[in-house]
């Protein structure tokens, strides 16, 4: 664990440059979220349970993951879920492979942090306080940091 202190400052640095890369451009509107979905086309398959994962982890990526990161050890997540995201008194375990409210994808991990789980529909009674939608902040997290935040925690799980 020598190294253990070098490695906040580089996912920090990591993100911050993920942040400037946004920022910069002049007015662009690029976003770091996941492509345009393709119209419907009778002549195209239904998406199959394999291609799910493949299309989410091509949404997440590695700048992602970094904000996330940052966001979730500075913002109330820690708080509630544990710094290490095995969960705590207030938040249930973020590691799976199950999950008490959504099914473990990446989209669903968007959608959690976005409306938060209200206290009579926390699952698990042990904990009593409800989520706060996009982190419970004023202002709430933005939807790139919802996605960053979402991206982090899936990667948690999803580990090669």
């Amino acid at each position: 664990m020598t190294h253990s202190f070098h490695v906040r400052p580089t996912v920090l640095f990591v993100a911050a440059a993920a942040i400037a890369a946004c920022s910069s451009g002049g007015g662009s509107t690029t976003t770091t979220s996941a492509p345009a979905p393709a119209p419907a086309s009778s002549a195209r398959p239904a998406t199959t349970a394999a291609a799910a994962p493949a299309r989410a982890a091509a949404a997440v990526t590695p700048a992602m993951i970094a904000m996330g990161d940052s966001i979730f050890h500075a913002a109330s997540c820690r708080r509630c879920h544990g710094p290490d995201a095995k969960g705590a008194t207030n938040g249930p375990s973020l590691l799976g492979p199950t999950f008490l409210h959504i099914d473990g994808s990446y989209d669903s991990f968007v959608r959690i942090i976005t409306s938060g789980v209200p206290t009579d529909s926390i699952k698990d009674k042990s904990h009593q306080f409800a989520m706060r939608a996009r982190g419970g902040g004023t202002p709430g997290l933005t939807d790139d940091q919802v996605k960053a935040v979402a991206a982090y925690v899936y990667s948690l799980s999803h580990k090669s």
